[in-house]
């Protein structure tokens, strides 16, 4: 590698994977990383690290280790039996023991070893402030080295020429001492200019990293405070917001408390009412059962005066019958009689029929037990009257006849298991 590799603008002098033991304690697994070399310092990344690099250009200032190559001592080494075979052993007189790494080939390993040396003879390649000074002192101890050269050459041909001026040559040793001395102090002067260089290029590194922090923390201080600019005012909008809806969940609250006092004054009076209708329901109950209990008396009554309305029935045409075989003649006013109570009779039945037709409570509410004894004893009323004329009208008993029995059951509303009616006497008695 050439020194315009150390030019100021390249960013690392070398960079690649290798090989690395574990450091301060025996083992023998070798592992795979990322190395940098960087202004004097190998500096070692996990693996993975070199696709962010390699993508970038730009290296990560957090790596897993830093290795100084200041003064350090960078040696070979092809152990046949080794498990890597091109080794690069670093050592330090300071380091706890040796730093062992390995490349995969050979050419890699003297690049390695060739870039590593150089690094540590410079340890920050890319300043150049100093750089023109200390290759002054540098020139000017190689002229006084040359000076001091001839001197001492032309010291010992006089010292040879001259051999009894020995005062003379003690105080030219002691000027060749004295030139010594300040040849090293030349060389020390050096030395600690490099040192001052590096320490100040160090510190001119991190006051640009610390300014690069405070340009970025300035930033985030001025959106962070956009930001909470914004969110005041977000809450200030929310707090009048809530405060509006306060005050309407309050008014709401009024409004639910006078209905809540309206709905309690409602429940009272349903509570009320409640009470009053079950009352009614109770008193609806027991006259229902009192209803009940006389629409079955008036079921019951009903039922034996269609059985006298069906007996009536059969003796008024059994009547007739027996009047008209008998040949008697029948006066206007006892024939006028006959046919309204025969009249009387079909109206009864159609009306009988209609009742049959109508629902049972209804047909009972309609038809009161008043009307049925009043029909009942108007039509024994009858029967009495045209049997006593009947009786009046023919001149002899006329021969009996079998007595016929009608079936109720073929009549509207007759019950099928009632009885049948009994027989009835030709002179009209029921």
């Amino acid at each position: 590698m050439g020194d315009e590799e150390f030019d100021i603008d390249t960013r690392v002098q070398m960079s690649g994977l290798l090989y690395k033991k574990p450091f301060g304690h025996k083992a023998n697994k070798w592992q795979k990383r990322f190395f940098i070399i960087k202004e004097g310092f190998l500096l070692y990344y996990a693996e993975s690290e070199k696709r962010a690099f390699d993508r970038s250009g730009h290296f990560n200032i957090h790596p897993k280790g830093v290795i100084p190559l200041g003064g350090i001592s960078v040696t070979p080494s092809d152990d046949s039996s080794a498990q890597q075979k091109h080794e690069i052993v670093i050592c330090h007189k300071d380091f706890k023991g040796i730093i062992t790494l390995a490349a995969e080939t050979r050419e890699e390993r003297v690049q390695w070893m060739s870039v590593i040396n150089q690094s540590g003879k410079v340890t920050w390649k890319n300043a150049q402030l100093g750089e023109a000074l200390v290759q002054k002192l540098e020139d000017n101890s190689k002229k006084i080295a040359e000076e001091k050269q001839a001197y001492l050459e032309k010291l010992e041909a006089e010292a040879e020429a001259l051999k009894e001026e020995k005062g003379r040559k003690e105080e030219l040793e002691k000027m060749a001492e004295q030139l010594r001395t300040e040849k090293a102090d030349v060389e020390n002067s050096a030395k600690q200019l490099r040192e001052e260089k590096e320490f100040t290029l160090q510190e001119l590194e991190q006051s640009l990293q610390s300014m690069r922090q405070i340009e970025e923390a300035k930033e985030q201080l001025a959106k962070t405070t956009e930001e909470m600019a914004s969110q005041l005012e977000d809450a200030d909008m929310q707090r009048r917001q809530l405060d509006e809806e306060k005050q309407l969940a309050e008014e709401l609250l009024v409004e639910k408390e006078r209905r809540a006092r309206q709905l309690e004054e409602e429940r009272t009076k349903y509570d009320e009412t409640t009470s009053d209708l079950k009352m009614s329901l109770e008193q609806v109950g027991l006259e229902k059962q009192k209803t009940e209990h006389r629409l079955k008396q008036e079921k019951i009554s009903r039922v034996k005066t269609e059985k006298r309305l069906r007996v009536a029935e059969d003796s008024l045409r059994r009547l007739d019958k027996a009047l008209k075989e008998s040949g008697v003649k029948i006066d206007i006013e006892l024939e006028t009689d006959v046919s309204n109570l025969r009249k009387f009779f079909e109206e009864s039945i159609e009306e009988a029929k209609f009742e049959a037709d109508m629902p049972v409570i209804m047909r009972d509410a309609l038809t009161a037990h008043a009307t049925f004894k009043r029909e009942s004893k108007a039509v024994e009323d009858d029967l009495e009257g045209l049997g006593a004329a009947a009786a009046t009208a023919r001149p002899e008993k006329p021969k009996p006849k079998p007595k016929k029995r009608i079936s109720t059951a073929s009549l509207p509303g007759a019950d099928a298991s009632a009885e049948p009616p009994p027989p009835v006497a030709e002179d009209g008695g029921s």
